[in-house]
């Protein structure tokens, strides 16, 4: 299962499987590469924003806590987080 990272339940952890970095500025590549977000990195979907938008996204990455927009996590393709 591949689904975008915008779409995941709040508290699911998952792993990057890819990113569509044509679909994000280079400031938005630069930044999210900065905050570690990476193929094969995990990510935990904290909170949004408000009750009727989906924008911004709070997101645990590794120790960091981060918040994207939306658009930048409908660029993101996640799958399930292999339990170690």
């Amino acid at each position: 299962m591949n689904a975008r990272l915008d779409s995941i339940p709040l508290g699911m952890a998952v792993r990057i499987s890819r990113i569509d970095w044509d679909r994000l500025s280079q400031d938005e590549g630069r930044r999210l590469r900065e905050f570690g977000m990476m193929e094969g990195v995990e990510v935990t979907p904290l909170h949004r924003g408000s009750l009727f938008s989906r924008d911004p996204l709070a997101l645990s990455v590794g120790r960091m806590k981060v918040i994207i927009r939306a658009a930048q996590a409908a660029a993101i393709e996640v799958e399930p987080a292999v339990a170690a």
